[in-house]
């Protein structure tokens, strides 16, 4: 059975980017990016049908 490994992240958009905003909260945001990203894996019984869907706009997470 094949896999879809996707990231997401699940922190706050507004708290990263004021983090990058400034010089010095650039290094913050990055580790903050990090620890808020999860990793998903979703098993899928037709790769080829995945793909297609995925290309034409209809797939939906």
């Amino acid at each position: 059975m094949a896999k879809i490994v996707r990231h997401e992240f699940m922190g706050s958009a507004i708290i990263f980017y004021l983090l990058c905003l400034s010089v010095i909260g650039i290094p913050a945001a990055v580790l903050y990016m990090l620890a808020g990203t999860v990793t998903v894996e979703e098993d899928i019984e037709d790769p080829t049908e995945f793909l297609r869907q995925y290309k034409a706009g209809r797939y939906r997470s």
